[in-house]
């Protein structure tokens, strides 16, 4: 699939990993980006939500009409994908702060970003901040990372591919965890979705920072 160039590389703090590159057996097998939610696909959704100025790519071996890349060959698991965003993003951002990683499936996860970002800015020690759902379960792929520390990760691993994503954590350092909002939430089969469809505003807002 074609490169697209990214804009305001010279301005970003915060580019953004949409991993969409699942098989998405427990929607029936149907691509999770392209499920429409009001008439615009969950992967749009996400992408009008993130905040301004914020570049980002869509991982996923499927033709999309967006800034996108791909482990390859394709299946290579949710770390091979992430890293594949790494490098497709690095090249456009080489001094990028952080590097937000969002499930496709979670089309209202860009309003979990000011809140980590806030979190990662107040402990200098910290390579990574995760969201804590309001169950108590850390999300792994709604995640900020510092990129030195995702540097770090990936270097320590070795090659990523069908590797899990608790894997990489192991090589984060210092992990924080962020008290979720429901934002952050995941629709992962088609009756989910459904739900998602009948409480989905109609029209979407960006994140902001304070």
């Amino acid at each position: 699939m074609g490169r697209k160039k990214l804009g305001r590389a010279e301005k970003s703090t915060l580019a953004a990993i949409i991993v969409a590159g699942g098989q998405g057996t427990r929607m029936g097998g149907v691509d999770k980006a392209s499920v429409e939610v009001h008439g615009v696909r969950l992967v749009d959704r996400l992408i009008a939500q993130l905040p301004i100025d914020t570049d980002y790519v869509v991982v996923s071996p499927r033709e999309l009409g967006l800034p996108a890349t791909c482990e390859q060959p394709p299946s290579g698991g949710p770390v091979a994908g992430i890293h594949a965003g790494y490098e497709y993003l690095i090249l456009d951002h080489p001094d990028i702060e952080y590097l937000a990683i969002l499930p496709v499936d979670a089309p209202d996860s860009p309003h979990i970003l000011p809140p980590l970002v806030e979190a990662m800015r107040a402990d200098a020690s910290a390579g990574v901040a995760l969201i804590r759902s309001q169950d108590g379960s850390l999300q792994n792929l709604c995640a900020l990372w510092r990129t030195d520390a995702l540097t770090h990760a990936f270097k320590e691993l070795g090659s990523p591919r069908n590797q899990s994503v608790r894997r990489l954590l192991a090589h984060a350092g210092r992990i924080i965890a962020v008290p979720g909002t429901g934002q952050e939430r995941d629709y992962d089969t088609r009756k989910e979705a459904d739900d998602y469809a009948s409480s989905a505003t109609v029209n979407l807002t960006r994140a902001q920072f304070g």
